[in-house]
């Protein structure tokens, strides 16, 4: 069983014949088919007329041409898709990296799907069978809605990576369809679905439209994420910005003014019946410990004691470093 399989692997099974596709089964024996390869255009004799060896068209005077297989597969699909005037075509969606986890023994990527399209039908107004297109021949061209829409058929190949940069190349979307599993002997009926209905043998090569979409989202994503960042570091900073509050206190001067002073100021700015002060108008504003009110005016923040410790950690670092090149020298 395994041999005769590998044996009519390569069986052509489909004939040209006034410009349309005939089946070994709808021709006459021999030369009378009157067919020729639909992929070299050279005469075909049908191999109909026996019990003993599996039906099949050959080639009548040149050798057995390769591409006769998928190019009668590629006509089938244009014929389906000329009398279809419609073809499902899969929803595309994009994951978008919102986090970066570091873990023990490496990192952890965190995200989001966001779907950017939904699978749908779209409607044909006509097909073009292998044109030229922007430095490559394209198996099917789609025009719908005054678009195009590539149609690779995977018979025997899959689009690489050569053609695939000359499909992005040309901003035109293709999607590839898987036929690679069907037999040399495919009915019309059996191909149809797979070409119009099914969404499983469909991948997108490239979609012109869902990639500006899905560049909006991650644009639109990261500018969120910046802004979520902002806002966490903003509110940590909050958070301790409260261990270096200092009241302000209200005070009535003789002059009838209503003053905010700082009591017991470490830079001892002004000093009234013993104890040092500082006018928040005046000193305050533009000392370089102070960082603004908080609360409607019920603290401020002064960092003077925050800047004396990393002022102290580095002179230790500094007499650390000294102490050290001393005693190498």
């Amino acid at each position: 069983m395994g041999h005769n399989e590998d044996q009519h692997k390569y069986n052509l099974f489909y004939g040209w014949k006034e410009n349309e596709l005939k089946h070994i089964s709808e021709v006459e024996n021999g030369l009378k088919c009157g067919c020729k390869c639909a992929a070299c255009n050279e005469k075909l004799v049908a191999r109909n007329g026996g019990t003993k060896r599996v039906h099949h068209f050959a080639h009548y005077i040149s050798a057995e041409c390769k591409y006769g297989v998928q190019t009668s597969i590629h006509i089938a699909a244009k014929n389906i898709l000329e009398k279809a005037k419609k073809i499902k075509i899969p929803g595309t969606s994009t994951f978008v990296y919102t986090e970066v986890e570091k873990v023990d023994d490496g990192f952890i990527s965190h995200g989001e799907f966001h779907q950017v399209s939904e699978e749908t039908y779209i409607p044909i107004e006509s097909v073009v069978l292998e044109k030229k297109l922007y430095k490559y021949i394209p198996d099917v061209v789609i025009i719908y809605k005054g678009k195009k829409l590539v149609v690779e058929i995977a018979v025997t190949h899959f689009v690489g990576r050569k053609k695939l940069e000359k499909i992005r190349s040309a901003g035109i979307s293709a999607l590839e369809i898987d036929l690679s599993k069907i037999e040399n002997d495919f009915r019309m009926e059996e191909l149809e679905p797979l070409i119009i209905e099914n969404l499983e043998n469909k991948l997108w090569l490239y979609n012109k439209y869902s990639e500006k979409k899905m560049n909006e989202i991650q644009i639109n994503t990261k500018k969120r994420i910046e802004l979520k960042i902002k806002k966490e570091q903003k509110e940590k900073r909050e958070i301790w910005y409260r261990n270096h509050y200092k009241p302000i206190v209200y005070r009535l001067i003789d002059a009838g003014y209503i003053v905010k002073q700082i009591e017991n100021c470490p830079l001892k700015k002004r000093e009234h019946n013993g104890q040092h002060y500082a006018s928040v108008k005046v000193d305050c504003v533009d000392c370089s410990h102070f960082r603004r009110e908080r609360e409607e005016g019920k603290f401020i923040v002064c960092l003077y004691d925050y800047h004396k410790w990393i002022d102290e950690k580095r002179l230790k670092r500094e007499k650390l470093t000294k102490m050290n090149k001393d005693i190498n020298d």
